[in-house]
């Protein structure tokens, strides 16, 4: 499993513990190629911000209930950027950081 793009990342739920982490519910499109190669039917990503440094980023499969953990070596360097960004710019705690 290797993302190499998203578009039209749309913000979806958030739950914020306070000083500690930020987890947020992602909708994006993603390649054809790569929803048909995993058989993925209606994936977002579930992104995990830690207010002391450090992300995740998880897929899940809403019609087939699948959780794939992706690591960096899973995610284009661009991609993984794009979507840690657009999650900092979403969550409550890290809303200063994009401000900069």
């Amino acid at each position: 499993m290797f993302l190499n793009e998203v578009k039209h990342l749309q913000f979806y739920s958030q739950l914020s513990l306070h000083q500690v982490e930020d987890r947020l519910l992602i909708t994006a499109d993603f390649p054809q190629d790569f929803l048909l190669e995993n058989s993925l039917e209606n994936p977002f990503l579930y992104v995990t911000l830690y207010v002391r440094g450090g992300s995740r980023i998880k897929l899940i499969d809403e019609d087939t209930a699948q959780l794939y953990t992706l690591t960096k070596k899973d995610v284009a360097p661009e991609t993984y950027h794009q979507i840690i960004t657009f999650a900092r710019e979403h969550a409550p705690q890290f809303k200063h950081l994009s401000n900069s």
